[in-house]
């Protein structure tokens, strides 16, 4: 993967002489405690209960079976209006944090995941310049009962690497728990993973919930 291929990418990251040191790329990310009001989290997670029956099995954008594990609903647009309507009014402001270069937000797409017992997400970038071209931020909403009833399901947010003009992998990360009605955003080229999920019950009400999706450039 070349630097150049992240255009989007702004600041003095990007640029390296061809006798530098590697060195390690921390991406930003945006977390946002307390998302929705008491009553819009309850009445999302009531909804989603009551939707069981709907979820599948999940699939990516490249069609690999073999790093992502959990069942997924595309969701009616008024169930995730809350969280698609703050993400869309945020992303201007978030844009700077994240140190990415503005956008005109066109489609925010949305999908509704329930990590189960031993789900997992391997190690994907959202991103694809050919399939996906316009991704620009991927976001993830977290919403679960209380008192939580799983454990694990962090999602590691990768570091690059920059050598000789290529980016790669990092082998170090930045840890971000899930917790409830916590609302998280990075540039989608980010590489990253979630934790195995270990829930004792079983029970699909018990999952580890998000609203998790892309905001897409004009």
């Amino acid at each position: 993967m070349d630097a150049a291929d992240f255009p989007g990418r702004k600041g003095p990251s990007f640029v390296e002489s061809t006798a530098a040191a590697p060195r390690t790329i921390r991406h930003p990310v945006v977390i946002i405690d307390g998302l929705l009001d008491a009553g819009e989290s309850s009445s999302l997670l009531a909804r989603v209960l009551a939707s069981e029956a709907q979820f599948q099995p999940s699939a990516t954008h490249d069609a690999r079976a073999d790093y992502r594990h959990s069942l997924v609903l595309n969701p009616p647009p008024e169930l995730v209006e809350p969280v698609v309507r703050r993400v869309r009014s945020l992303t201007p402001d978030v844009l700077p944090e994240l140190r990415v270069q503005p956008i005109t937000v066109g489609t925010v797409e949305a999908q509704l995941t329930a990590t189960i017992d031993g789900s997992c997400f391997g190690v994907p970038t959202d991103a694809d310049r050919l399939k996906v071209p316009k991704r620009y931020l991927t976001y993830v909403y977290y919403f679960n009962r209380q008192p939580k009833a799983f454990s694990g399901g962090e999602l590691r947010v990768y570091d690059d690497v920059l050598r000789n003009g290529k980016l790669a992998r990092g082998e170090t990360f930045q840890t971000i728990e899930p917790v409830h009605n916590r609302l998280v955003l990075f540039w989608a080229r980010t590489m990253h993973e979630v934790m195995p999920v270990p829930m004792p019950s079983g029970e699909f009400g018990d999952a580890r919930f998000t609203v998790n999706g892309w905001v897409n450039s004009t």
